[in-house]
């Protein structure tokens, strides 16, 4: 039976149009990156990434935005830090002659001078409780990034010619900063690449350690003590997992940390650091998907961490009680870009960055005593309502959930636009990770920030968290240890038969798109499924074997999913290995730059789509960019392409290209000829590796802060302007 014919295309369709609008507008949203209350509570210090650049507003705390929050209203700068007992503040700069970044004192008056230069990339800066010193986690130039930076290594100039790489090359490390003097001393620890690290002054210092400078050391890092005198390191607590968010009380005699897994939001482990010597790790319960900490004295915990496709703020005392003060629809920013507080002194006040479906990114601040407490309020407006796209504030976004073939039930949002006529175009777009989530924002980003564009332009938008998304436990998060592509593909196609089920969605046109780990877990849904009449597949690894020994992850994020073992076991759970299954056309979209899943992994699945011809199938490739797309017209030309691909084979009632398979919706098994086994095989993490900047790296676009994807590491990188894309293609 011949197949239909391809639905008109091109740029002057309205949904075309549409998706690039919307697009643009994300872009042009301000980010604000993260807000931290000066000690006595009185002032906010806010980073935000405006079109002009990074800048650092500083607000009385009881302040009423009444205009809007404009970049000439704040410094040059990221990353604020008040000193203590002061009304001082210290923050990062990049200088206007170019070259590492610059450690910039603002005085109460609102002057600024140069304290000290970054002898490298600054991935973190830290204040003493005193007041007298700073300590800086510095990367040097050409350590290599993650996904959440990117996946490009640090450059501070301009590119080597050529590049050289040596095993001993580009450890993260420590530098103290005298503030009298500005003089930064390099204080280790040696041999040893740190990749977040808690310090509130004195010799002591609690960090994430590898020995390993690749971001895949970071999958087999542990928790160390630093003697920052003599720059040595005693480990105190090996994870089974990874480990993030650390914090030290003031008296320094306990720590927390969280453990979890690639992107880690996770459960609090508490340290006793009386004796070094015999210090253990105690996994604290009643606490899960951490991602910052506050610890006191008497062992008091203040967290915030996700919870579905929210958050929730709360508070352990010692005895084990959990009080959670807030916890709602919503999302949290902070400079790991995932929920973090800021709290006054004396505890009666905090700050945050939020946002929410119907609301932009703002810093707020609220009461955590009285009638008032934990409503928040906004600082500043940096997005107002009467500045944003009418399209995308139309978007309609619900929490949504259906069951597993297994029994579970599975959590994730739908976006749509009120009053479309149902069944609608379907689009299925799967987050990185896999242990990144999907929360209830404003406007989700990952998958090129697809999900608002085509709610707005007609579809119905699912973003599903299945097992191995953070936000529902560590035991949901690790599910797919040892079953990358197994039951976490089963709960993405389940969900889209419960939505044909339902009449909301058209069966003729439904479409997967993924990015990074969710890139791959769209090809495999493509290869074993017929419910697909489309698919978009960007930044995947497809092949874990050539993965494991060419990304800077390799070797870390496969062991800790347990991929492989050996050669063949990898291949078999490679999307490469199903050949496409009987045929969706494919369009694959990746970075020329990304190191975190190289091109090559693009061109792998490419050349074997082509080979079997059961489907159309195309390659496009952005030179410059990486792991993640930041050049804005680069991006708004990759969403008109995938629109385009999206009209063409899953446009409103139509089927594309005939696909000879078995009956409509049924997943073809994994052992059937063609398809790849149920071998555990496709994690890609949007995993952290380092402690990530309040700000995205040099020359990356406000809109550019990550929603979900591989590792993260900073970034200096600035991108280029070339819109042009490599295409390989057939027809």
């Amino acid at each position: 039976m011949p197949a239909p014919a391809p639905a008109a295309t091109g740029p002057q369709r309205p949904a075309h149009r549409l998706v690039r609008r919307v697009r643009a507008a994300m872009s042009r949203l301000v980010q604000p990156g993260e807000a931290r209350l000066r000690q006595d509570g009185r002032a906010v210090a806010v980073s935000a990434f405006h079109p002009e650049g990074a800048r650092v507003h500083v607000l009385p705390a009881d302040a009423e935005p009444r205009r809007r929050t404009r970049a000439d209203d704040g410094v040059p700068g990221h990353t604020p830090r008040w000193i203590p007992g002061t009304r001082d503040l210290l923050h990062l700069a990049e200088p206007a002659e170019g070259g590492p970044a610059e450690i910039r004192l603002r005085a109460e008056d609102g002057t600024s001078r140069v304290l000290a230069r970054v002898p490298g990339e600054a991935e973190d800066l830290l204040v003493s409780d005193d007041g007298t010193e700073a300590l800086l986690l510095v990367a040097p130039d050409g350590a290599e990034r993650d996904g959440m930076h990117l996946g490009l290594p640090v450059r501070l100039a301009h590119e080597p010619d050529p590049e050289r790489h040596t095993p001993d090359a580009g450890h993260r490390t420590l530098y103290r900063v005298d503030l009298a003097t500005g003089e930064p001393r390099p204080v280790g620890p040696a041999g040893l690449t740190v990749w977040n690290v808690a310090w509130r002054g004195g010799d002591l210092a609690l960090a994430t350690v590898s020995d390993d400078p690749l971001p895949a050391g970071y999958y087999h890092a542990r928790c160390a003590a630093l003697d920052l005198a003599t720059g040595t390191a005693r480990t105190l607590h090996t994870p089974v997992g990874q480990l993030a968010a650390p914090a030290l009380s003031p008296d320094r005699r306990r720590a927390v940390v969280a453990e979890g897994i690639s992107i880690v939001a996770g459960r609090p482990v508490l340290l006793d650091l009386d004796d070094l010597e015999a210090s253990t790790g105690t996994t604290l319960p009643g606490i899960e998907d951490a991602t910052w900490f506050d610890l006191a004295d008497d062992g008091t915990l203040r967290f915030a961490g996700l919870a579905g496709t929210g958050v929730r703020t709360g508070t352990r005392t010692p005895d084990g009680t959990v009080t959670v003060h807030r916890a709602e629809e919503a999302g949290l920013t902070g400079p790991a870009y995932q929920p973090f507080l800021s709290y006054s002194a004396d505890g009666s006040v905090v700050a945050a960055v939020r946002e929410a479906p119907g609301a932009p990114p703002e810093a707020v601040v609220a009461p955590t005593t009285g009638p008032d407490a934990w409503r928040w309020r906004p600082l500043t407006r940096l997005n107002p309502a009467d500045a944003q796209d009418a399209a995308l504030a139309g978007v309609r976004t619900r929490p949504h959930e259906w069951t597993a073939p297994d029994g579970r039930t599975i959590h994730g949002l739908l976006l749509d636009t009120p009053g479309e006529e149902d069944p609608r175009p379907l689009a299925v777009l799967l987050h990185g990770g896999p242990s990144w989530q999907w929360t209830s924002g404003y406007a989700p980003g990952d998958v090129l920030g697809l999900g608002p564009a085509l709610a707005a332009a007609g579809h119905l938008v699912l973003l599903p968290n299945p097992r191995g998304s953070s936000g529902y436990g560590l035991d949901h998060a690790r599910a797919v240890v040892g079953d990358t592509g197994g039951a976490d593909l089963d709960d993405v196609l389940s969900g889209v038969r419960d939505l044909h089920a339902r009449g909301l969605a058209d069966p003729g046109a439904t479409a997967v798109l993924g990015h990074s780990y969710g890139g791959y877990l769209a090809a495999l849904a493509a290869a074993r499924s017929d419910l697909f009449t489309s698919a978009v597949v960007v930044s995947a690894p497809t092949d874990w074997y050539s993965f494991r020994h060419s990304s800077v992850i390799g070797g870390g994020y496969d062991d800790t999913y347990r991929l492989g073992p050996g050669p063949a076991a990898l291949h078999e759970a490679s999307a490469v290995a199903a050949h496409g299954g009987p045929g969706t056309p494919t369009l694959l979209v990746h970075g020329l730059a990304d190191r975190v899943t190289p091109v090559g992994q693009a061109h792998e699945l490419y050349r074997v789509l082509r080979t079997a011809g059961n489907a159309p199938a195309e390659l496009l490739v952005y030179p410059y960019e990486g792991h993640e797309f930041t050049d804005p017209e680069r991006l708004l030309d990759a969403a008109g392409r995938v629109e385009e691909w999206l009209a063409r084979y899953s446009a409103r009632g139509t089927r594309a290209a005939a696909r000879q398979t078995a009956a409509p919706g049924r997943s073809i098994p994994r052992s059937a000829p063609g398809a790849a086994p149920a071998v555990p095989g496709d994690t890609l993490p949007r995993t952290s590796p380092g402690t990530a900047p309040s700000r995205p790296p040099a020359g990356r676009p406000h809109d550019a802060v990550p929603e979900g994807g591989i590792p993260r590491t900073p970034s200096g990188t600035a991108s280029r302007t070339s819109g042009q894309t490599a295409r390989e293609q057939e027809r």
